[in-house]
Order: structure tokens, then sequence, then C-alpha cells
């Protein structure tokens, strides 16, 4: 029985021996994970987090990452208010402020969507009335985290449809979001249209495209607020 032991006991040294050696990495920590994968999936909770916590929302909207290139785009589940962004609109997005907005926008629709099921219904009766509030109260948001209110229409005229049949779609035109915006900036926070983000390649593309409503636009508001000046 010993000389059988005994045996066995040089087999397994033996193979042990001959068998190839595998390193174990035992200094595997976050920030070693977050070097090689998950940039992106950090860099957008930390901005939806802030966004959320700035404005004390007293809601849970959970943010979840979805890694689908194919699909360019963001959303708000209803069911569980998770606001999802994919990862094809990642190559569409410049800065902490372009990301802030998109968070801002779905942010507002997960907060409506706690309203209950009847609000629900509105919702999707009123499904382009809601995409210009998701757009105001976004910037309201972004705002109030810290965030430039210019960078969400350089971040809308780089990627929203322009498309001539938006009467039949959920979605309104581009155009229309973006001078929805651009108003409510200028009413709202005029200061940011004297920051450098006016600079921007987009913003200029967009102000270059729609020249002709902000002219109008800017034309109605001097004539009231000289009005209101008269009327004092």
């Amino acid at each position: 029985m010993k000389k059988f032991l005994v045996v066995v006991g040089v087999l397994l040294i033996g193979t042990v021996a001959n068998a190839e050696f595998v390193e174990v990495e035992t200094n595997v920590n976050m920030a070693n994970y977050w070097e090689k994968d998950g940039k992106d999936v950090q860099k957008i909770t930390e901005i939806g987090t802030k966004i959320i916590n700035a404005n004390r929302l007293q809601k849970r909207i959970p943010i979840q990452m979805v890694r689908n290139k194919n699909v360019i785009n963001a959303s708000s589940a209803f069911w569980d208010k998770t606001v999802h962004i994919y990862s094809g609109l990642l190559p569409y997005i410049d800065s902490d402020d372009e990301m802030a907005y998109i968070l801002g926008h779905e942010t507002a629709h997960s907060l409506d969507s706690y309203d209950g099921f009847l609000k629900w219904t509105v919702m999707i009766c009123n499904l382009r009335a809601y995409e210009y509030k998701a757009d105001l109260i976004g910037i309201d948001l972004m705002v109030k985290a810290g965030y430039n209110p210019i960078a969400a229409i350089t971040c809308a005229n780089k990627w929203m449809g322009e498309d001539p049949f938006d009467l039949f779609m959920t979605h309104p035109k581009a155009s229309r979001r973006l001078m929805a915006m651009y108003k409510y900036i200028y009413v709202k926070y005029p200061w940011a249209l004297k920051t450098d983000m006016v600079h921007n390649v987009n913003y200029e593309n967009f102000t270059y495209s729609s020249q002709k409503e902000i002219n109008a636009f800017q034309q109605k508001q001097k004539e009231r607020d000289s009005k209101k000046v008269q009327d004092l």
C-alpha cells in the first residue's frame, strides 16, 4: 500500500511539473476595470446622477447604457422609469454638456411617467407636445446641474432628423425643436448666448439654417420689450 501511494505521489508531482503555469491576476480593482472597459458607462452614470442630485429629484430614475451601435437613440421606459442610452448615439456626443442634454431630456420623460397610467395615456395621445416639454424641462435640469444649455442645440443639430411628414411622426421636426429650445434659452438663460459655446460649429450651423426664424423671433422680442418700457 505504501509503495502504491509513493508511486501515485511521484506521478502527481511529475504531472504538476509538466503542467503549463497559468498566472492569475490578483490585483484587479475598479480602477483597473475602468481603464479597460466601462468608461462610457461611468461617464453617463456620473452625469445622470449629478443632474438628479443637483435638482433634488425625489424620484428614482435608473440610468443604463445599452450596447447596440445600430441604434442612434436614447429613451425612457414608462414601466420602470429607466433611462436608456444606446451606444450608437455616443459618437454624436462631444462633451459632458451634450450628454447632460440627452440625460435631462429623458429624465423629464421619466418624471412624467411617475404620474401614473392616466398621465401615460395623455402622453401617448400628445407625443410631440411632450417631446417639446421634455426638451425644455431637460434644459432646466441640465442648467441646474451646471451645464451649458447651448449644448442642447449643438447636440440635437447633429443627429435629429428633419422628416417632412412630421405631422404623422412621434417626434416633431428637428428644426422646430431647435427653434423652441433657442427661444427658451434666449428668454430664460440669455447669459448662455454670450458663452464660447456659440462658436461651436454645430451651433453656427443651426443659426445659418434658421436665420430667418431667429431674426423674426428677436424682432418680436425687441418690440415686446419696447412696449413694456413704454407701459412703465
